[in-house]
Formats: structure tokens, C-alpha cells, sequence
């Protein structure tokens, strides 16, 4: 887990994330052997210490006991000790760890997030309603999930790195022995793993309370085993080490400016518990290697580079000590051909699948996912495919996979975990809004989602919003028959929003406008990306003058709406794509329109699109446009446009138009990466609006356009943006934001 010990909160949260991704790109482990014979000379163990993205310079300590012939015989750590230590002692040497660490996507990983690609259509929509990472349930009232990270990601690394070892009986039957040590949260107690799954061990020893969740055997809850024993050198010496090498990552003294937020003082007052454990450790260890991480943090997961080489300086200051153990070639190559012989690499073909945790119509459903692989040689990337797609329904909390021995046959084992506290489903969300400092908009919205509640995957979605936009909607989602694409969704809103009308940039006038109805769509899913549907709906739509001048805007209309949507959602994420697609479009025809007797027909599309520009930069460009097909003097019924990242330079709703088409593109780039516990990252960037208005208002610009800075931060609780903009004819605007900006 996370080394709690002399450093400020973010060390005492991360400490094991980063050992996670570790095993993510290592490769295969192979054959049983018998298990070494104790060398004639005193036995060497190696401790590692916890301690998040510093843990990289174990990496370096063991490049350099191997460079110089040391020989470890017992391996024992901690959260992300334990993880670096056991893959070491899984056969894996450092060049493979290193090689791999550059190429794991951290953000990712540490995120602990279904990809946005791999969610559902349902899902994916709930997603750009709610772009952030929180999601509670009301499985049991309202409950949120044991941590903020399942540990889905790391597990599946663990899966696809440890399969050889499917069949482990002891940790001591691994090229090198192993242990690592996990808290046993119900009865606060040390717990050292020596059998069992090494993969589930593996996700124990770094689940960092709050942040993963917690491993789950049976009642036994396992967590971060940093606050019982946090550098394990009396596990070594239990296993039967003479000589203990105890690699511990040195953060410096504390500062008292570091101790300046409440979240600080927490981190430091836990580190000071875990450093008294880590005491009488270190004196119990006979070569103790410092690494000097001082100028590095726990979550410096994109800096491996720059932490691996300390623990190979770490190792040399102390040369004099570890070289008295070290073995000339002839016995340093029997050393490693003994190792060597007791790894595994080959994977069995599975004959079957077995489902663990479920039962009836689930268990079923799952196993039939995993047919597809039996009989054929274990293809990782496609299992691990097939369970991305089902954590995609959100709900699971976490799926792993391994192969078990069954009559003498090997078959591949899906363990899924069903999420303890939903469904049903509810995701919150905040959202901010503001170009005048005078005109700050605050909304908040909640979605209630209930699963099955027509049958096999049908859904009812209740979501209400208050603020700008006000209201309630309800829709149920039914699926024709268990399997079908094609569906039928009746609903019905009640939604309540404020307007203005403009003269140019003169404000003349505040409506409310009311669009209340009820109706029914019938529609088809291609696939987890598209959808298509027709429907047909009965409305209640005015506007009502609340301020301002009598401007002859209001009316009250009660027209049947015909009304086809399609909708592809191609794009990696939502609150900051980096690459791929979006397109929406809407076309509805009304049987009234506004101070006329005859009908109204409006189309309304919409497409975006990114592309990742090198290691940090996203280029985007997004064309929209509407039209009423020659219908005109529609006022508050045509479209609007102005506010933030909609022409930023004009105010909300000052462009008022029957017909319109609006062009962006700009460029961003990351300028650094946030804690992931809280977010993501920081953007910086700019981009060019133009837009062409056909039938805007008297003293309305037909070509309004603007230059617009912008900087985003992608945290916890969605995107934060802000920055200005200037415009034509003396527009210009601050502005900031909370929610989705694409």
C-alpha cells in the first residue's frame, strides 16, 4: 500500500497504485520445477517498502543486486513493495518491468473508470448527462462504493501477468519465494499472504483504504498492509532469511509548509503511526538501502524514468556492505539456472467456462460472453475484451478471470463481482455557468436509473434537474424481446428554463419558457455506440414574459411533435476527448408553430470531432448547424445561440436566429497531470467560433465570430474550464464553468 511514512497525504493515499500498472505489460510466467534446494551459503531476503510511484526505485535496487551477482532467496513487501517484489519473484527481470512501466496509460489506470468506449449505449449516455467519476446507489438508501477506484484495471493486470501460475499452491513454489502483507480490516490485524491466488494478494496488498476498494475472501476484508507493516523485514526473516537487504524510500524531512491543508495534517498524523513499525524494522535489517525520493511524490507515475536510477545510487552507496554477498560466475549462473527452471510460461487451452458468484439467468448470461474462448488458445486481450463490455453495463464492480483444473481438465474461471450497493443507480452532478459576473448560473441534477423493471434489460430513468433549467423527466426503456436491438420507450418532462430576447446586445426582455409533454419513441441500438429512433409526442410549449418590455414574444401552444433522433457517440471520453467522433441530429415536426396556423418543421445536427496532436496536444474542430426550412419571425421558438463555448463573446441567448450554422476548431495542450485521486489533468488552448444567422433579430450580426482562451482542469467532479473571449463590434467576455464542455 501507500507508504503513510513521512510525507504529506498524497503519499499516504497512492502509495500501491502504481505497482498495480506494474505487472501490466510483463511477460508470461512458465513450467513447475522442484523447488530450489537452500543454497550453502547464508540465504538472502529482500524487503521492500511501500510507497506509490517512489516504489519505481526498487526497480533500480534489484537492476543493480542482479548486475552485481547478489542473490535474493525471499522476497517480502508491502502494498507497492509487494507489488514490485512479487513480480520480481514471479520470474520477471528489471528490464521487463521497465520496458512496460512506459507504456502503461496511468491516468487510466489509476482512474479506476470503465472506458468510455467499452461502456453501453445506456451507459455512455449517463456519462455525458454526468461527466464525472462519481456514481452512488440506493440499493440500501443512498450508498456510495467502498472506494473510490474498484481496482478493476489493476485486477485484469494481475490476471493477464499471473495466469501461468493459475495452479500455485504455495508462494514458496515461485522462482523466488514470496510474501506480502495486507491489513485484515474487521479485526485490524496483520495479514501475510504465502498461498492462495498471487494475483488476488497482489490486489490486496495495495488497496489503499478509500481509493481502491478493499479484497473481499469469504469475511475477510483485506486492505493496504502499509499501517501494520509497512517494510516487512520480520516476514523475511520468518521465511528463513540470515541476511536481510530492506530497500527504504526516503522522503526527506517533513516541511512545515506541506502541512497546510486539513487533508495534509490527516496524511501526516497516519504517516507517524506507520513510521514506528517502519523503525524497529529498519534496525532489524542488516544492509539497509536508502533511496533518496525526496524531490519526487507518490503519484509520480509518468516519472519512472527519473525514480528507477535512485534505487540503483541507493544501492551503490552501500556496495561496500552488499558485495561481501555477492557470487562469482560460475555460481551466480547456477543461481539464476535454478530460478530460471522454476518459472512458467505456458498457458493450457481452456475446455470449459465456470462462473463463479452468480447464479440462474446472470450466471448464464455470462458464461455465455465466454464460450467464444474455449477450446483455444488464451487470447488476454480478447478476454479481457469480452469483460470490459460487461463492466460496460454498469453492473459490476469488478471482473476477474482465471484458469482452474476441473477432472483433470483446465477451464477458464469469470469471478464477477455484482456491485454491493446498486443497483439502482444514481448519479448527482453540479453544474456552473457564467460570462457575467453579474449572470452566475447554478444548477444541480440527479438520475435515478432502475434496472429490470419491465423485465430482462429494460430500464427506468427518473432525472431531475434545478437551476437555469428546472424539471423532472421519466422514460422507461424496453427492449422488444431479451436479445432484440430494437426497442420502445414511452416518457414523459416537465421542464421550466429562463430566456432572454436581445436587440443587438441590448437586452429588451426575460421569458420563461415551459415545454412540458408526453409520448412515446420506438427505436434501434446498432451497436454500444448508435442509436436511432422515431417518436411521437404531445406538448405543452409556451414562453411567458417575466421582465422587461411587451415585445409581442409570448404564446402558449399545444402541437403533436413528430420527431426522429439519431445519435453516434465516438469519441474516448467525455470530459475531454482526445480522439474520435461524435454526431447528433434531430429533426421534429410541429403540428402549431408560434402566431401561425400551419405546422413547423426545424433539423438540427450537430458533429465533433478530435485528434490527438503528439504526447499532449488535442486538435478538435465542431460544425453545427439549424434550420426551419424557410420558416420565419419565429423568435424564442427559432434557434439561439451566445454563452460559453457557443460563441463565448455574446451573451447567453443573444443570437437569435431562424436558421444558423456554427464552426469551431482549436487546439489544447496538457500543461500537467493532477493528482488521480481528485482528477486528471490541466489543459490549456484556444479556438475560433464563427457562425452564419439566417432571420436574427434587427442589429443581430449575420456573421458573429470570436477568438477564445481557454484552460480546463478534468477533476473528480467533472470538468472545470474558464478563460475569455473576444468578439466582433466590442463583445467580450470572462467566463467559467462546471460541467461538460463537448
Amino acid at each position: 500500500m501507500i507508504s503513510f511514512t513521512k510525507s504529506a497525504f498524497s503519499r499516504s493515499i497512492l502509495l500501491g497504485l502504481g505497482c498495480a500498472t506494474l505487472l501490466s505489460g510483463v511477460s508470461a510466467i512458465a513450467a513447475q520445477k522442484p523447488k530450489i534446494i537452500p543454497p550453502k551459503r547464508p540465504t538472502i531476503g529482500l524487503v521492500l517498502e511501500g510507497g506509490g510511484a517512489l516504489g519505481f526505485a526498487h526497480i533500480g535496487a534489484i537492476e543493480w543486486l542482479e548486475a552485481h551477482h547478489i542473490p535474493v532467496d525471499y522476497v517480502a513487501g508491502t502494498s507497492m513493495g509487494g507489488l514490485v517484489g512479487g513480480l520480481y519473484a514471479a520470474g520477471n527481470n528489471p528490464d521487463d518491468i521497465k520496458s512496460f512501466v512506459g507504456r502503461i496509460h496511468w491516468p487510466g489506470v489509476l482512474s479506476g473508470q470503465v472506458p468510455f468506449q467499452a461502456l453501453s449505449y445506456r451507459r455512455k449516455e449517463d456519462r455525458l448527462a454526468y461527466p464525472n467519476r462519481l456514481e452512488l446507489g440506493l440499493k440500501h438508501g443512498i450508498s456510495v462504493p467502498r472506494g473510490l477506484n474498484s481496482g478493476a484495471a489493476v485486477g485484469l493486470l494481475f490476471d493477464r501477468t499471473l495466469m501461468p501460475y493459475y495452479d500455485l499452491q504455495s508462494f514458496d513454489d515461485l522462482p523466488i519465494p514470496f510474501r506480502c502483507v495486507a491489513t485484515e480490516i474487521v479485526t485490524g490485524k496483520k495479514h501475510v499472504f504465502e498461498d492462495g491466488s498471487l494475483a488476488q494478494a497482489m490486489r490486496a496488498t495495495m488497496s489503499i483504504p478509500g481509493m481502491f476498494a478493499p479484497v473481499q475472501h469469504g469475511d475477510e476484508i483485506y486492505s493496504d498492509g502499509a499501517a501494520v507493516d509497512n517494510l516487512p523485514v520480520d516476514v523475511a526473516r520468518d521465511m528463513g532469511a540470515d541476511i536481510v537487504i530492506a530497500v527504504y524510500l526516503d522522503t526527506g524531512p517533513v516541511k512545515s509548509q506541506s502541512l497546510s491543508s486539513p487533508l495534509a495534517v490527516a496524511g501526516r498524523n497516519v504517516s507517524i503511526m506507520v513510521a514506528a513499525n517502519e523503525q524497529a524494522s529498519m534496525k532489524n535489517a542488516t544492509v539497509l538501502i536508502k533511496a533518496d525520493v525526496s524531490k519526487f511524490s507518490a503519484t509520480d507515475f509518468d516519472k519512472s524514468a527519473e525514480i528507477i536510477p535512485l534505487g540503483q545510487e541507493a544501492a551503490q552507496a552501500q556496495a561496500g556492505a552488499l558485495e561481501k554477498y555477492a557470487l562469482d560466475d560460475a555460481d551466480w549462473n547456477a543461481y539464476l539456472a535454478n530460478r530460471n527452471s522454476r518459472r512458467r510460461t505456458k498457458v493450457p487451452v481452456p475446455q470449459f467456462v465456470d462462473v463463479y458468484g452468480l447464479k440462474g439467468a446472470e450466471q448464464s448470461e455470462v458464461a455465455a460472453s465466454f464460450k467464444k474462448f474455449v477450446g483455444k488458445p488464451v487470447d488476454t486481450t480478447a478476454i479481457e475484451r469480452t469483460i470490459s463490455d460487461l463492466e460496460g453495463t454498469g453492473n459490476y464492480s469488478i471482473i476477474n478471470y482465471n484458469l482452474i483444473d476441473e477432472n483433470g481438465k483446465p477451464g477458464l474461471l469469470i469471478r464477477p463481482r455484482t456491485k454491493d450497493y446498486a443497483p439502482p443507480f444514481l448519479n448527482l452532478g453540479l453544474t456552473l455557468l457564467s460570462n457575467d459576473s453579474n449572470d452566475i448560473q447554478l444548477g444541480f441534477g440527479a438520475r435515478a436509473t432502475f434496472l429490470d423493471i419491465a423485465g430482462p434489460r429494460s430500464e427506468l430513468r427518473i432525472d431531475g434537474m434545478v437551476g437555469q433549467v428546472a424539471g423532472f423527466d421519466a422514460e422507461l426503456y424496453k427492449p422488444l424481446t431479451l436479445t432484440s436491438r430494437w426497442f420502445v420507450a414511452p416518457h414523459a418532462y416537465v421542464t421550466h428554463s429562463e430566456t432572454g430576447y436581445y436587440s443587438g446586445s441590448d437586452q429588451l426582455a426575460q421569458f420563461k419558457q415551459r415545454r412540458n409533454g408526453l409520448g412515446a419513441d420506438i427505436g434501434y441500438q446498432f451497436n454500444a455506440r448508435t442509436e436511432l429512433r422515431a417518436g411521437e409526442d404531445y406538448q405543452w410549449f409556451g414562453e411567458r414574459r417575466i421582465v422587461g418590455n411587451t415585445i409581442g414574444q409570448e404564446f402558449n401552444i399545444t402541437p403533436l411533435v413528430t420527431s426522429v433522433r439519431f445519435q453516434y457517440l465516438g469519441q474516448d471520453e467525455v470530459m475531454l476527448p482526445t480522439k474520435g467522433s461524435e454526431v447528433y441530429s434531430n429533426f421534429s415536426y410541429y403540428t402549431q408553430r408560434p402566431n401561425s396556423n400551419s405546422g413547423l418543421s426545424q433539423l438540427n445536427i450537430t458533429t465533433e470531432h478530435f485528434i490527438p496532436s503528439g504526447k499532449r496536444g488535442i486538435l478538435f474542430g465542431t460544425a453545427s448547424g439549424g434550420t426551419s426550412f424557410g420558416a420565419s419571425n419565429l423568435g424564442l421558438a427559432g434557434f439561439s445561440l451566445g454563452g460559453p463555448l457557443r460563441l463565448t463573446a455574446y451573451d447567453r441567448g443573444e443570437l437569435l436566429s431562424d436558421d444558423y450554422f456554427l464552426g469551431q476548431a482549436g487546439y489544447l495542450v496538457r500543461l500537467s497531470h493532477l493528482n488521480p485521486i481528485f482528477g486528471d489533468a490541466i489543459y490549456a488552448g484556444g479556438f475560433y467560433e464563427i457562425a452564419k444567422l439566417n432571420g436574427a433579430n434587427a442589429n443581430t450580426p449575420s456573421v458573429p465570430n470570436d477568438g477564445t482562451a481557454i484552460v480546463v482542469m478534468k477533476t473528480l467532479i467533472g470538468p472545470v474550464y474558464g478563460g475569455g473571449s473576444i468578439g466582433g463590434s466590442g463583445h467580450y467576455k470572462w467566463y467559467f464553468g462546471l460541467g461538460r464542455i463537448f
